[in-house]
This record gives C-alpha cells, structure tokens and sequence, in this order.
C-alpha cells in the first residue's frame, strides 16, 4: 500500500525518517504482531504543524531525552476492543473499560520498550514515564508548540495513529 500525505501536511525528511520514525514503526510492527497477531501497514507519514484532536482512547507516555518529548498511540474504540481482545484471548471472554485502558497502556509500554532498545546509543535514545489513559476528546493543548510526527497504520483491526511530540 503506498502512503499517502494529506493536503496541508507537511512530509517527514528522509533522515528524520530513518533515524527517528521507523524505529518506532518497527516497534508498533513488533509490539502489535508478537501481542495480538496482528499485522500493521503504514498509510502515512507526515509532519503537523498542530497538535490534533486525539480519538476515543488514547496513550501518552513522556519521553525524556535532550528535550521533552512525548509518543501518543490514538485508536477509536473498536480497534482498541478488537486488538484488546486478541490479546486477552483465551483469559477473559469480555473486555470492559477498564481491561481495554490497561490494555492498550501496555501496547503503549511495549512499543515504548521496544522503541528505546532500538534507539539505544543514538542522539534519539530516551527513558519513558507510565503510560497516561485518556479517554474520549482530547485536544492535546498543552503540547501546542511542540513539532508533531504523525505515522498513520491500518491493520485488519482497524486504523490507529502514533504521534512523536517534541520541543524544537
């Protein structure tokens, strides 16, 4: 699948690219795949000049490195059931809202995990905080200001978002 920019948005630099996003694709491809079997395709790849509007259950973790930082996991409430419920197979036959934060705070804690150990020894290297849930609208205020990196994926559970904030 090629990916797309949308109109007003901003490409990534091949080097930025390299050195700092697709560590944390492969992350989301590792966490997602190993976690709950599944599959994950990158649609886009792009700079935001705003920070948007979050979906309905989010993940923050803050990054500290030369600078603050932070990675956000975005994903409406049916991805975050199906691929909560690929997860938990096998220990629980219902996932309520509780399960499904917790759940999606650990694909957060791992992509996280996995992220740093990729990025160990480079100018990128960063220790995480506990992830922090935010359900429903979230407008992300408080990193206005802050460049935004944004990698769009779809799997066969549907689409989700992972953000990169950091101060320039």
């Amino acid at each position: 699948m090629a990916e797309i920019v949308a109109e007003g948005e901003q490409p990534v630099s091949a080097e930025i690219r390299e050195k700092l996003v697709e560590p944390f694709i492969t992350a989301t491809r590792t966490a997602l795949g190993e976690m709950a079997n599944t599959e994950v395709v990158v649609r886009a790849v792009f700079q935001n000049s705003s920070p948007p509007v979050l979906r309905d259950i989010s993940i923050a973790i803050r990054l500290t490195a030369a600078t603050e930082a932070w990675l956000v996991l975005s994903f409406p409430e049916r991805t975050a059931v199906i691929l909560s419920s690929r997860i938990l197979s096998g220990v629980t036959a219902d996932v309520d809202h509780q399960l499904l934060g917790d759940c999606v705070a650990e694909i957060g804690n791992v992509v996280a995990g996995q992220a740093k150990a990729l990025l160990a020894g480079t100018p990128f290297h960063f220790a995480f905080s506990l992830p922090r849930v935010i359900v429903g609208v979230d407008d992300f205020g408080h990193l206005a200001g802050f460049n935004c990196l944004v990698v769009a994926f779809d799997c066969n559970a549907g689409d989700f978002a992972l953000r990169l904030y950091w101060q320039p």
